[in-house]
């Protein structure tokens, strides 16, 4: 989690806290019978101006977490794509999985595909990152010619059925925000690019 998210979290539960206990001294005093108008006057508009703080606090805190998880790309693998002939050579490194791949697919452009989930803004808040999965390799071609079939290569074949429940049933889970399939694609060349993930999906730079 962002330090500065923790940090204005921290002091918001810290000023909600003392705006809690002001406000049971406040009642104290009331059933005691010992606060006067004036002295209840102030301490009631010390606790409206304290929850207040710790309002804007929290909201700085959710604001700067959630800005922290949208912009941060973490880097999952490295792919060079070279063109060799008709076919597509694919070098695969997954960094999270430590394996490396090497294949040859067919088209224009390499496409990279897969699944994510995006949890619901507290658990993102709380620091939880996207859960996502490699799915599979294929070619695309840039003619929109339906007798053209690009070869596909499969990474990871396990847990297709519970992916399939999360896209048709996810929307119905509290802890889930969203649950989607993802998918970036680009030209061959002698450049590595990285692969990235984010909350949004894939991204693809040059190394």
């Amino acid at each position: 989690m962002d330090k500065f998210a923790v940090s204005t979290g921290l002091i918001a539960a810290a000023i909600g806290l003392l705006a809690l206990l002001i406000l049971v001294y406040l009642i104290r005093l009331i059933v005691k019978k010992r606060a006067g108008a004036g002295r209840s006057f102030n301490l009631l508009l010390n606790i409206i101006v304290l929850v207040i703080l710790s309002g804007a606090f929290l909201f700085l805190s959710l604001f700067v977490q959630t800005l922290s998880r949208y912009l941060h790309d973490q880097k999952i693998g490295t792919i060079l794509a070279r063109k060799e002939g008709p076919n597509i050579n694919i070098q695969f490194a997954d960094i999270k999985n430590k394996r490396d791949y090497k294949f040859d697919i067919d088209g224009d452009q390499w496409v990279i595909e897969g699944y994510i989930v995006r949890w619901n803004p507290l658990l993102r808040w709380l620091g939880a990152g996207s859960y996502y999965k490699i799915d599979r390799f294929s070619g695309r071609y840039e003619s929109d010619s339906i007798g053209l079939y690009p070869a596909k290569y499969s990474i990871d074949r396990s847990h297709r059925g519970l992916w399939k429940y999360m896209l048709k049933y996810g929307h119905k889970l509290l802890i889930l925000d969203a649950a989607y399939g993802i998918a970036a694609f680009q030209y061959p060349g002698d450049e590595e690019f990285g692969l990235y993930i984010n909350d949004s999906g894939f991204i693809i730079k040059k190394n």
